[in-house]
């Protein structure tokens, strides 16, 4: 009986949204809505809930999607990367924002050779007009980059990529 009640009592604040991811014509879109009938249903917690909005960004001269954006309100730029499974941030980006502690260490295989990573949560990450709480990100020393937003974040939205144009929006 105790048992039930502890689970009773645990399952009321583990809420959970979803999003779904949808191919079409070689296209990959995410949305909070299924967007055909190959969608794919993805589970999130609500406390990383992403607030709405829509951006539009533009490829820059070195063929990358750059947003601005802050890190526990430490201003930087993410490059918006589709092929990485998470959000990283640099060390320098980390300590200007001050995450000082990692909730676990290790080894990463990065283009760059194998490095030291270390798991944290930034309590706020905004790009654009969107906003995530309490998001894990993984810090890397001697990056050449503030910061990439990952498939973590972005599948979660409505992404669309056409003639150097990426537009991103809650749906």
């Amino acid at each position: 009986m105790k048992r039930m009640l502890w689970i009773f009592l645990l399952v009321p604040g583990m809420s959970w949204a979803t999003a779904y991811k949808c191919e079409n014509q070689g296209r990959v879109t995410y949305s909070a809505s299924p967007c055909g009938n190959n969608a794919q249903l993805l589970h999130f917690k609500d406390d990383q809930a992403i607030s709405a909005g829509k951006l539009v960004l533009h490829m820059d001269a070195s063929r990358s999607f750059r947003a601005p954006g802050t890190v526990n309100g430490h201003a930087i730029s993410f490059v918006i990367d589709t092929g990485a499974s998470g959000t990283v941030i640099s060390q320098q980006v980390a300590e200007a924002s001050g995450i000082r502690s990692c909730s676990t260490t290790g080894y990463v295989a990065t283009a760059n050779g194998v490095v030291r990573k270390c798991v944290a949560t930034a309590a706020e990450i905004t790009f654009g007009e969107f906003h995530i709480k309490n998001l894990v990100v993984t810090i890397l020393p001697n990056m050449n980059t503030d910061g990439l937003l990952g498939m973590d974040v972005l599948r979660r939205m409505k992404i669309q990529q056409e003639d150097g144009v990426m537009s991103i929006s809650s749906q």
